[in-house]
Order: C-alpha cells, then sequence, then structure tokens
C-alpha cells in the first residue's frame, strides 16, 4: 500500500530543493523511520537539515550527506528556515512541542508543513493550532494523507501561546502501582510498566538459578530501563543498556542512577556499535517500522542478540504473541524454549 505521507513528504522535498527554492534551507523534522529510498532521487540535499531523536535515522541521513542534529528534538541550536516539514509524531505532547517550536523557527515568510493520516489526530492538531495561532488553516487531504500549511504567526503570538506540552522536555516521575520511574512522552510506554516486560521479569528467576553466573547483562532496547532495573539484585560486574531514541536513553540514565545502579547507557541502533558478549541478554523487541508492522524489526534484533552472545549465554525475548519468534529466531540460534505466556505475550529463553 503506498504511503500517502511520504510521498507528501518526498514530494515537498523535491521542490524546495529545487533550482526556484533552493536559496533557502529546509528543515525535516523526523520522528518515525522513514522510507528513505526517494531521498536517493533528490539534488540538493545539501540544502536540508534533519533534526531527529533516533540514531539509526540520523545515521541514515549522514550517509546520505544531510546535515543532522541528533537531539530529543531540541531546537535551540537551530537557525530559521523557509521550509519545515514534520510527519505528526505518535505522541500527541510531542507533536504539540514540535509544532510549537517549528513555528519559531520560520523565517518571515516561511511555511510549516504538518502531515499525518486522520487515525493519527492531524484534522484535530491542525485545529487546535490554527485557533491558538489565530491562523486560517485546514487540514488538505490527499489520498489516506492530510496536509496543514502554517505561517509564521506575530511575535506577539508566538511569545504568549503554546499547545499543552505536558513540560515535554522534562523527565518527570511516574508513580504506579508497580514502580516510580522517570520517563517522558516520547518514549515508548512512557507512563505504564509494560506488561510484557512485566511477564519476562516473572520469568527471569529459574533461568537465573540454573545459570552458572551472571557478570554481565544487556538490556536491548531499553525504553527507560526496566528490565534492566529489574537485575538490581543479580552481583553482576558488567551492565549496558542500549536505545536509538535519545529520550530513552536519557530516562534510563536518570532510572538507573535513581536506583543506585552503574549501567552503561549507549544511543544506538539495536546496539550496532556495542562489540563485547554477554551472559545475560534481555529484550523487549519494537515490532514497528515506522507506523508499520514489521516482522523484520524482531529478527534485527534477533541477529544482535546472537552477535553479542557467547555458548553459554541466554537471551531471553518477549513478543507479542503474533510475532512467530520461534521460527525467526532459527536463522540465529540453536534452541529456543517458552518460559511463559499470559496477557497476549509469549517469553522464550534462546540459546546459540
Amino acid at each position: 500500500m503506498k504511503d500517502h505521507c511520504q510521498a507528501l513528504v518526498l514530494e515537498i522535498l523535491t521542490s524546495a530543493v529545487t533550482p526556484a527554492f533552493a536559496s533557502g534551507r529546509t528543515l525535516w523534522v523526523m520522528d518515525e523511520n522513514p522510507a528513505i529510498d526517494g531521498l536517493l532521487k533528490l539534488n540538493g540535499t545539501k540544502f536540508i537539515d534533519v533534526v531527529s531523536n533516533r540514531y539509526d535515522t540520523s545515521e541514515q541521513m549522514a550517509k546520505l550527506g544531510i546535515n543532522t542534529f541528533l537531539s530529543d528534538f531540541d531546537f535551540s541550536a537551530l537557525g530559521f528556515y523557509e521550509r519545515i516539514i514534520y510527519r505528526i509524531s505518535k505522541e500527541k505532547m510531542l507533536t504539540h512541542h514540535v509544532i510549537n517550536e517549528a513555528l519559531r523557527h520560520l523565517a518571515p515568510e516561511g511555511q510549516l508543513f504538518v502531515i499525518g493520516e486522520k487515525t493519527d489526530g492531524i484534522k484535530s492538531i491542525t485545529k487546535q493550532a490554527a485557533e491558538l495561532y489565530e491562523s486560517d488553516t485546514t487540514a488538505r487531504k490527499f489520498g489516506n494523507a492530510y496536509l496543514a500549511e502554517f505561517s509564521r504567526p506575530s511575535q506577539a503570538l508566538l511569545d504568549a501561546k503554546r499547545l499543552p506540552t505536558a513540560s515535554y522536555n522534562e523527565l518527570r516521575l511516574v508513580r504506579h502501582p508497580i514502580m516510580n520511574f522517570y520517563s517522558k512522552p516520547g518514549v515508548f510506554g512512557w507512563e505504564k510498566v509494560d506488561k510484557g516486560s512485566q511477564l519476562l521479569v516473572s520469568c527471569l528467576p529459574p533461568v537465573i538459578q540454573y545459570m552458572k553466573g551472571v557478570d554481565s547483562i544487556l538490556d536491548l532496547g531499553c525504553g527507560w530501563g526496566h528490565l534492566m532495573l529489574a537485575t538490581k539484585d543479580i552481583p553482576a560486574t558488567v551492565r549496558v543498556a542500549t536505545d536509538n531514541n535519545v529520550a530513552a536513553i536519557d530516562a534510563a540514565a536518570k532510572n538507573f542512577a535513581e536506583a543506585g545502579m552503574s549501567v552503561e547507557c549507549v544511543l544506538d541502533d539495536c546496539a550496532s556499535q556495542i562489540r563485547q558478549r554477554f551472559d545475560l541478554i534481555l529484550c523487549n523487541p519494537p515490532f514497528h517500522q515506522g507506523f508499520q508492522v514489521n516482522d523484520t524489526m524482531t529478527e534485527k534484533f534477533l541477529k544482535s542478540a546472537c552477535r553479542l552472545s557467547r555458548r553459554s549465554t541466554r537471551a531471553i525475548f518477549v513478543v507479542n504473541q503474533f510475532i512467530p519468534l520461534q521460527k525467526l529466531s532459527e536463522s540465529c540460534f540453536k534452541e529456543s524454549r517458552l518460559l511463559g505466556a499470559a496477557d497476549g505475550f509469549n517469553v522464550f529463553e534462546l540459546r546459540p
């Protein structure tokens, strides 16, 4: 199925680098993993900047020669742009934050292009922003996608009004019946304790008992750090947590420090920079690539876990029950064993 949102993004980018427009700079605000094939056909990418909170996106753009700012959507280092393009995020408060900041970084005659599908909430977000900044903007439909174009509001409106963000920039203490932790919008499951991760944690004690010792632990795709926090009582001397998302790494580092745990936090694309091997690998892998369900994401995490395993390693994965993990793991691991199943999740122990 054609992704009309991506098609719109590429159409605007293409027009932005034509000779008629290339004198001005374009900022592409990139949250979810994009399909970048169309970028290979663009001429003039030197006129495009990207701001993203994802390590893999930053690396992809760098390979294409596109200047990229890797941050938790911190606009403070950015200048002013004739065009800013944003395919809205899944997290509403993040979307509000980006729209607020983007409007402040438009050149006087600049345009903000906000793109999304109806199910993303694009129409309501457009209406809210238009009312707040006193604009007559409405979302226009293109296939399954909607496009809204905003001009820079007056300085008085920019100074006085903002879409609500629930203090997006700040980590906040989440008080949960199971545990308290720090997190923020933009982190996967930022204000909840994931049921899949809970199930994995409940399956750990018997695994640890029959292992001959656990000196090193890897949390692969750590999010705010739930799985690594659950290993606090294991006397390991090496702990590494890695995630692709800047906000997740910030939250995890805060939670480990609060728990008094020494954990190396690595911003990385599925542990691609990590070379050491581990006794215990914990993983609750994402099954979305961008806005699409994709088994290849699970396979990517399986291959990474295999690469970082030694013969005695136990890799413990939790996945939604519709993910055929045992079949997907056959090319990477020799053995797989179901440890537990509940609430639509399966936990597997994998051995090289």
